[in-house]
């Protein structure tokens, strides 16, 4: 599991370190973008197991964080999500977009531009425990679709990944990036964010893995909202 400890020291390791690695700064985004999701992710999932097991046996949480589990409404996902990404530290700065959507700026710690995206986790009644998101981010041309995994793919890979938007479906071969726990779509991908995905209530996923697929489902009520606050910064920059 990737706590806020993990961001910090991600955070504090500096620009030349990352770079040393031969990361650039959309990787140390990505890198933030997943812990948010992998919170989100672990605290739905724990809260939920807590919710199932003895109460003399559970051990205490947050009040933020009680009735977390799956099958929670709306307003309680919302909560939820609130309080894991408060977990975020400084060096990303997260704002709250409607419908569930998120706006990371992280800052470059050379004094570049910052790296800016929008992300939304998973349906986690719909979803299983390897998928925790969608992230779209400001790329050098144009505006990047990436899915976030929590369990690492081979960076060889090149995994098929079919995406259903109501009764479109479109399939795509991906690129694994961040040490396997990024998927970055073609660019084609972005041009149904700006138009069929935005009518649909839910982005269906699967991923094309070995034994078993990835599948899971990410809410799409409010993308359209999302992209144009993406596109204002992406195009400023």
């Amino acid at each position: 599991m990737v706590t806020s400890i993990d961001v910090r020291c991600l955070i504090r390791s500096g620009g030349q370190h990352y770079r040393a690695l031969g990361y650039n700064m959309n990787d140390l985004a990505l890198a933030l973008v997943r812990s948010a999701l992998l919170m989100v992710r672990s605290v739905l999932l724990g809260a939920g197991l807590l919710v199932t097991t003895a109460p003399g046996r559970a051990e205490p949480v947050r009040p933020g964080i009680l009735n977390c589990g799956s099958g929670i409404s709306a307003e309680q996902r919302r909560r939820c999500d609130e309080e894991a990404f408060k977990q975020i530290e400084s060096g990303s700065q997260s704002t709250q977009l409607e419908s569930g959507w998120r706006l990371v700026k992280s800052k470059n710690p050379d004094g570049g531009a910052d790296a800016i995206s929008v992300m939304h986790v998973v349906d986690s009644a719909k979803s299983d425990t390897r998928l925790a998101g969608l992230s779209l981010q400001c790329g050098k041309s144009s505006i990047e679709i990436v899915l976030i995994v929590l369990e690492p793919l081979s960076r060889s890979a090149r995994p098929n990944v079919a995406l259903i938007a109501g009764e479109k479906r479109a399939e795509f071969q991906a690129s694994v990036i961040q040490g396997g726990v990024a998927l970055l779509l073609p660019a084609d991908a972005s041009k149904l964010a700006a138009s069929d995905w935005q009518t649909a209530n839910e982005l269906a996923v699967e991923i094309g893995t070995t034994p078993s697929a990835i599948r899971g489902a990410v809410p799409m009520a409010g993308l359209a909202t999302a992209l144009r606050y993406l596109s204002q910064y992406c195009y400023a920059r």
